[in-house]
């Protein structure tokens, strides 16, 4: 991965439930092609909708990026 699609990663792992409006707003840049790539890699998913104007995604992360970043479990991520 990208050092900015592991950026975008991180921000979802930690963060997550997140739009795409939270992280466009974290790293102040465009961030739809990085999903994109991230949702066809099955690292992120759509767990959601929010619950406002335009019902933007949320996303969060799989088993797979559990597994490729050997966690148990989201808990097992070190400490910001």
């Amino acid at each position: 991965l990208s050092r900015a699609a592991q950026e975008t990663l991180a921000i979802v792992a930690y963060r997550q439930p997140v739009t795409r409006a939270d992280i466009e707003f974290i790293l102040g840049v465009d961030s739809g092609s990085i999903l994109k790539n991230l949702l066809e890699r099955e690292f992120v998913r759509c767990v959601g909708r929010k619950e406002m104007a335009g019902r933007p995604m949320l996303f969060g992360t799989t088993d797979r990026f559990l597994e490729v970043y050997k966690l148990g479990s989201i808990e097992d991520l070190p400490p910001l």
